[in-house]
């Protein structure tokens, strides 16, 4: 026999408030940056192809439509071989074409709110409305999700929470990969083929490595943007024909920015608001400096740190969502520069809410379901060579530097 647990008290006093609230949710990021691909739902994911997607954070739908649990994007390497020249014979010599991919997985996602344990705590909790209350209160939680363990931590460890910790995909070999693009204030880009575990040790060494002489300032700024690799980040240009790439920075990088002397807070400011009415996708940046617009937050940027010879940025194991913003105590963040194509979500059904009812009405439960997925824009080489040797992604990157909590 089932038996359904109530924790109903029947000590609820009178309630006062008219309404109720909710506590105060921290201004999501990216979700800002969001698009969805055509009508027609086909993948249009990279430059090399016709109309591509303006966005950071793509999303697919080609899942809702079709059978499957992935969603690959291929994306067509260039050709690199030298051509021939003179009399030198073409034919046997032609280039193959080698096409790389970037796979999203999904999964399901999904969490309840129980607003009733017994018709005696409707009673006693009438004017909470409890149940009335129970849907925008999951939409909540759904938004704290998406931001916390779907977006941001796609873009720390390769792929949303719930698709690395599911157990459908315990088989697939599939396991947190560090960004193949990590530059370390003082000691520049991270060495190594990324999806290895000798990358790995490397980037735990690199964020080690860092003192408290390597802030996130001018001069940092500036050695930053003539790296290649920040350069293949396809940038917005604005009216005036400037290329800018987009930096998001945690709140104790952006007080070190602001320390430098170098740093006009004012000019910098000024650029970022005439930029932002020029493009709706520039609003809420705070700063613009050496190409680079610059966002302030403490939802997508997380900490950086070393945890048994492996690097753990934010919290890689959360008990609870709002975990990721516990920073107390940390000294080195992982500010994200991105551009087009950093992220691509994939959905398989639109999210829905779904009620239960226990017990003859006795007990009621309202719980949201969504099937969906998170994953970097890394598009790997699964045609030759060792896996991630041909490793592409042009769309973002991370930059580490010290930036321990401001004194007052």
């Amino acid at each position: 026999m089932a038996v359904f647990d109530r924790e109903f008290t029947g000590n609820i006093p009178v309630i006062l408030a008219n309404k109720m609230k909710f506590d105060v949710l921290p201004q999501f990021f990216y979700g800002k940056f969001a698009g969805f691909t055509t009508p027609k739902g086909q993948a249009v994911t990279s430059a090399v192809q016709p109309n591509p997607i303006e966005s950071p954070v793509v999303i697919q739908h080609d899942l809702q439509k079709k059978q499957g649990d992935t969603i690959k994007i291929p994306l067509m390497r260039h050709l690199n071989k030298m051509p021939k020249i003179g009399n030198q014979q073409l034919s046997g010599f032609e280039e193959k074409s080698q096409i790389n991919h970037a796979v999203v997985y999904i999964d399901v996602v999904r969490h309840a709110n129980r607003p009733q344990e017994g018709i005696m705590s409707t009673q006693t909790t009438k004017d909470y409305q409890l149940i009335k209350n129970a849907r925008p209160a999951l939409l909540a939680h759904y938004a704290q999700v998406n931001e916390f363990l779907g977006a941001a931590y796609a873009m720390y460890y390769g792929f949303s929470y719930n698709i690395l910790f599911s157990d459908r995909f315990a088989n697939s070999n599939l396991s947190p990969v560090s960004h193949p693009n990590i530059y370390v204030a003082g000691q520049g880009k991270v060495a190594g083929t990324p999806g290895t575990a000798a990358y790995e040790t490397n980037v735990a060494n690199a964020i080690g490595a860092v003192t408290s002489g390597n802030v996130f300032n001018t001069a940092f700024l500036s050695a930053l943007k003539t790296y290649p690799q920040i350069k293949r980040i396809r940038p917005l240009i604005m009216k005036d024909g400037n290329p800018l790439r987009l930096i998001a920075a945690h709140p104790y990088q952006i007080h070190s920015l602001e320390q430098d002397s170098a740093f006009q807070t004012a000019a910098a400011s000024a650029w970022a608001q005439a930029y932002a009415k020029d493009n709706p996708m520039l609003v809420g940046a705070k700063y613009y400096w050496a190409g680079f617009m610059i966002f302030e937050t403490e939802t997508a940027v997380w900490s950086a740190d070393v945890s048994n010879g492996e690097p753990v940025f934010g919290k890689k194991n959360p008990q609870a969502v709002d975990e990721v913003l516990d920073y107390d105590g940390a000294e080195k963040f992982a500010a994200v520069i991105f551009g087009q194509n950093a992220l691509f979500k994939a959905m398989g059904d639109r999210i829905r809410f779904i009620q239960e009812v226990k017990d003859y009405d006795e007990i009621l439960g309202i719980a949201y379901r969504s099937v969906e997925g998170y994953s970097r824009g890394d598009f790997w080489n699964y045609d030759d060579g060792t896996l991630g040797e041909h490793l592409i992604n042009h769309g973002s990157a991370l930059a580490i530097t010290y930036a321990a909590k401001p004194s007052l």
